[in-house]
């Protein structure tokens, strides 16, 4: 796999934001942009899109300047930004990278309910929107940038209390087979970006020096999915985690357990505004 030579991860949106000046915005999900040797992508558009673009405006990142839009699996608080109009029209006619099953019906048990959280949009108005790839293969779309596709199970357990989706069987259990990671490349080893990790991102990780052919993970970044997990099990994650990493940035759905058991000189803040670097 090619090396990218230098990398900047900037989140644009999240739970929580970590800066004062200038005063950003965050919101329950997640999206983060990158530039890796030139190449633009946003990874994830948030849940309503609207600390995208602020956030963006006031960083200075010109959103109309993206190359790819990969989205990490098709639950709103990550593609829901899709649905705002502005957001849209700034990207309109890229590359737009996913998993074939993000068009899938998903809904939340949310207090007894079922609740729709899937795609603002559909296949049919994406197509129109986008340059569709859909893949369950792993894709190395830019030098030293790949996209996972559905990731392996090695016998860690997915985070999926409570989503399903609707098929013409009726309501089923979501095994979430569209949840997607990117793979990044660098001079200090692998960078990973997780949306969610609801395939665990133990199994990210493993899949992650499977596919890519490199063992040395510097960074493993963005959404565990631990926020309802119980704390042995949360502290149980991240000390694999710490065996494998140089640098650990829980973000979004990751709970403030998780980010309380990352060592110090390991921890990453990956909250709103917060910029990630890598370079030569």
């Amino acid at each position: 796999m090619d090396q990218v030579k230098r990398l900047k991860i900037v989140v644009l949106s999240d739970n929580f934001t970590s800066t004062i000046i200038p005063p950003l915005i965050g919101e329950w999900g997640f999206s983060a942009y990158i530039e890796a040797d030139g190449t633009k992508i946003l990874y994830d558009v948030g849940n309503s899109g609207l600390p995208v673009l602020h956030n963006a405006k006031l960083l200075g990142i010109d959103l109309s300047s993206i190359d790819y839009v990969v989205l990490s699996h098709g639950h709103s608080d990550h593609t829901g930004g899709l649905g705002n109009e502005e957001l849209l029209k700034l990207l309109k006619g890229k590359t737009l990278i996913a998993h074939p099953s993000i068009f899938e019906k998903k809904f939340l048990n949310w207090s007894g309910k079922l609740q729709y959280i899937g795609l603002p949009l559909t296949r049919e108005e994406l197509e129109k929107n986008f340059n569709v790839i859909l893949t369950k293969k792993p894709l190395e779309f830019a030098k030293g940038v790949m996209f996972s596709g559905e990731v392996k199970r090695y016998g860690n357990p997915e985070y999926n209390a409570g989503l399903f989706k609707s098929t013409e069987e009726g309501i089923e259990v979501d095994h979430l087979l569209d949840d997607v990671a990117l793979f990044i490349n660098t001079p200090k080893g692998l960078v990973i970006l997780t949306g969610c990790g609801h395939s665990n991102v133990l199994n990210i990780v493993n899949y992650a020096k499977e596919v890519t052919g490199v063992n040395k993970i510097y960074a493993v970044l963005g959404g565990f999915h631990l926020l309802s997990s119980e704390p042995q099990h949360v502290n149980e994650v991240i000390n694999k985690l710490s065996s494998e990493a140089t640098k650990i940035g829980p973000a979004h759905c990751s709970g403030n357990l998780a980010k309380s058991f990352v060592a110090k000189d390991k921890f990453v803040d990956f909250g709103v505004g917060r910029s990630f670097e890598v370079f030569e």
